[in-house]
């Protein structure tokens, strides 16, 4: 059986990793976006659209290789090197599926800290927008203002 799932799993690597580069290349454009100072929402919309489609085709492919793992009786938390092991012991070539296998590991964890510094980026961005809008509507929480004899307006 490993025979058949494998030439799939092959298959099915290269493409996630092409997947798993356009994704780190996006979270990379929406970082210099971010850090931009005309914000351009669009392309920000844009980019966080593409995103989204990436991301669902990477949750497609994980249900995929959990099938493969578990049509080879093993668990999706014993992972792929297990599935890796099990090929090369029945003969297979899995030096290049094995290799992508890495490069779609390091380039995941590569994205996941980009990820969260643009989520940071937004966060920070998020709270000075409200602190913006706040002493537009005149209605500021976060500054106290005092009158010329030290008192404090209210």
């Amino acid at each position: 059986m490993i025979h058949k799932t494998h030439e799939i799993a092959q298959k099915l690597i290269a493409s996630a990793l092409v997947l798993t580069q356009q994704l780190h290349h996006l979270l990379t454009k929406e970082a210099i976006l971010l850090k931009t100072k005309n914000k351009e929402p669009r392309a920000l919309n844009t980019v966080t659209t593409q995103k989204d489609d990436i991301i669902t085709q990477l949750s497609t492919f994980s249900r995929q290789i959990e099938q493969i793992l578990l049509s080879e009786q093993l668990d999706a938390r014993d992972g792929m090197h297990k599935y890796f092991e099990h090929a090369r012991k029945t003969g297979i070539n899995t030096q290049e599926s094995a290799a992508n296998w890495q490069k779609i590991t390091d380039n995941l964890q590569d994205c996941r800290v980009l990820n969260e510094k643009n989520g940071a980026c937004l966060s920070i961005l998020n709270k000075h927008n409200a602190r913006i809008f706040n002493i537009l509507k005149g209605n500021n929480q976060y500054f106290t203002t005092y009158t010329q004899k030290g008192i404090e307006n209210k």
